[in-house]
């Protein structure tokens, strides 16, 4: 019966490594989610201002670059009176050391991208 121990310990293996592949699989919608959650933020900030000013545009870029964004790129309206049309377009690449083989590990890069177009208005509580 000394087979049995044997094949416990791989099978104990395999499923160590199945689980940490379904962990890893999780983190780029997390941080996917935390960008689009910063950017809404944002977004919601430009509403009320009118627009995106310099420094807000350095903020959000510092904010997501804290998040593991490399390469930022904001593109958004500046100004924009009361009733038109305001866009926010953020572009960066998240790269994260993942599991790629059954015991090989890369770093893997994902572009990710906020475009989301809204009106300027006034809200008052």
């Amino acid at each position: 019966m000394p087979v049995k121990p044997l094949v416990t310990g791989i099978m104990l293996v395999l499923t160590v490594i199945l689980l940490v592949y379904m962990v890893e699989f999780f983190i780029p919608l997390s941080v996917k989610a935390d960008i689009d959650m910063i950017c809404r933020n944002a977004l919601l900030n430009m509403e009320n201002a009118g627009g995106l000013s310099s420094e807000k545009r350095r903020e959000l870029k510092e904010e997501l670059e804290s998040r593991g964004l490399t390469g930022v790129v904001i593109t958004a309206t500046e100004n924009a009176r009361q009733g038109e049309r305001l866009t926010l377009r953020v572009e960066g690449d998240y790269t994260w050391n993942r599991l790629t083989s059954l015991f090989g590990r890369d770093d893997v890069t994902l572009r990710i991208v906020y475009d989301k177009t809204t009106m300027s208005r006034k809200v008052v509580n």
